[in-house]
């Protein structure tokens, strides 16, 4: 499943690791638009496969953030 970006904004931190189990609705990274701080969460629970943006990059909506196999 890829994981979408809600907005327009940066990468702050990647909160967990690619390969790392992660639970639905755990936050997997934090995101900044317009000066506030977004957590992103996991949609479902399984393995985070792989990050599509490092911390600092620059995100456009609907942009995939990451990839979760369930």
């Amino acid at each position: 499943m890829d994981l979408r970006s809600p907005a327009v904004g940066k990468v702050l931190r990647l909160l967990v690791a690619a390969g790392t189990r992660v639970e639905r609705g755990q936050e997997i990274m934090v995101v900044e638009s317009m000066k506030v701080e977004i957590p992103i969460k996991s949609s479902i629970a399984g393995t985070l496969r792989e990050f599509r943006v490092g911390e600092g990059d620059q995100i456009q909506r609907s942009m995939v953030l990451a990839v979760i196999d369930g």
